[in-house]
């Protein structure tokens, strides 16, 4: 696995629907047409991710194709199924909303957390199944298909916020990410739980697409990735190599920086690329948030894009592989999709 060629760091569509931070960015399902964002002010949107148009220039939308308003407080995830027909949302509200999509309502309202809900994620056959993770500290999976109000089951080892989820249907795992500093994978079949410890707190938790590898984020600056079977530690990004010169850089690039906030990172081409968002140096009123890219093999930064004058923070970014696209959402209530 290399980083073949560049790595798409061409704006192309800046959407500007959202009147507070975007926590939540993701594709539909197969070429990722369209992009599902949530946002502290509560809404969910959809969007079409690339713009209908033969112009070179960035275009801007103003307007979404659909609204999603539901949830009375900030939206802090969002999971797609795969057949783009349903979608999941998590936030502030202490609920998970199962929503369809073409209704635009909500189908479902699961309540069973007692404090803000961090992440969502489908799984089982037909994405029947939903698994939500909490600040209560708990991991909850749901039958989209009961109409019963309690949780199949309830995971309770984490010892603070579960903070990011990410469900692997091959070797039906769920991986979580806690601000205990441990991230947990629960075995379905066998019924057993690994734990790797981290000392800092996870905000972001994915697997490859081989499930042999976790990737996650932790409030120290750094991602890692470690080996799934054993724990150990295969690749460190985000340490002294982003104050390096990136092939893809339009100014002096900055240090990598997550220190306070929930910043996510996932893989991107084919699990050859690491893909994040930052945060801004505080001190600096002039400093804005980067998004890197990172070579997998070499651990290298290919890509550090500044995300805008005013951005201080882009928390989530999403992955396209067949779109070979990508999105980043902002602080400033913007989201940018670049190819």
């Amino acid at each position: 696995m290399t980083a073949t060629g560049s790595f798409p760091s061409q704006l192309v569509h800046t959407l500007k629907t959202h009147h507070g931070p975007v926590n939540a960015v993701t594709f539909s399902g197969g070429p990722g047409a369209y992009i599902l964002t949530g946002s502290t002010d509560r809404a969910v949107h959809l969007t079409r991710a690339i713009p209908n148009s033969s112009n070179t220039s960035v275009v801007e939308t103003t307007s979404p194709i659909q609204k999603y308003e539901a949830h009375g407080y900030s939206v802090l995830d969002i999971a797609v199924a795969s057949d783009n027909s349903k979608f999941a949302s998590v936030g502030g509200d202490r609920q998970v909303f199962l929503w369809d999509v073409e209704q635009g309502i909500t189908v479902r309202r699961w309540g069973g957390h007692n404090a803000r809900v961090e992440a969502v994620q489908f799984a089982g056959e037909d994405d029947a199944v939903v698994v939500s993770g909490s600040a209560d500290t708990t991991i909850n999976i749901w039958d989209g298909r009961s109409n019963s109000h309690k949780p199949i089951q309830t995971l309770t080892e984490a010892g603070d916020t579960v903070s990011s989820l990410h469900v692997h249907m091959p070797t039906y795992s769920i991986a979580s990410g806690s601000y205990d500093g441990r991230a947990r994978v629960y075995d379905i079949r066998m019924g057993r739980t690994t734990v790797d410890v981290l000392g800092n707190p996870i905000t972001s938790v994915r697997c490859s697409a081989d499930g042999n590898a976790l990737l996650m984020s932790t409030l120290d600056s750094r991602i890692r990735m470690l080996d799934r079977d054993d724990g150990k530690l295969l690749k460190a990004f985000g340490s002294e190599d982003s104050t390096k010169q990136s092939p893809i850089s339009r100014e002096k690039p900055a240090p990598y920086r997550n220190m306070e906030l929930r910043i996510r990172s996932v893989f991107a081409k084919g699990d050859a690329v690491v893909l994040s968002g930052s945060e801004s140096d505080k001190d600096d009123r002039s400093a804005q948030a980067h998004i890197f890219a990172w070579d997998i093999l070499s651990g290298d930064v290919i890509a550090s894009i500044p995300a805008g004058e005013r951005v201080k923070a882009v928390s989530c970014v999403a992955w396209n592989e067949k779109g070979k696209c990508w999105a980043g959402g902002c602080s400033d209530g913007t989201v940018k999709v670049y190819r």
